[in-house]
């Protein structure tokens, strides 16, 4: 029996809105802590869910969009400024 379809976000590369040219964080999963991100050849780490504005995902389009409270952008230097990441994921089975 195949295993059942599921969403994988892990290893979602994610961007800043304001300049998408770089790789700010990696998707790895979501804990009932908050979000478990992965800084590009550094550290993991989980960024807490009051730290999180929001957090969006269109199945439509395999968008994924994380937006941070401006007190934790101001608070943290990986985010460089940036108030909201989005990145895509793409299916890794085709039916």
């Amino acid at each position: 029996m195949a295993a059942p379809l599921r969403i994988d976000l892990d290893g979602v590369a994610l961007v800043s809105e304001a300049n998408p040219s770089t790789v700010l964080a990696i998707f790895r999963a979501r804990t009932t802590e908050g979000v478990t991100l992965l800084i590009p050849e550094s550290a993991e780490f989980t960024v807490a869910w009051e730290h999180i504005e929001s957090a969006q995902l269109d199945l439509a389009k395999g968008d994924v969009r994380l937006a941070f409270t401006p007190a934790y952008v101001s608070s943290v230097n990986w985010l460089r400024g940036s108030a909201a990441l989005t990145g895509r994921w793409m299916d890794r089975r085709v039916l």
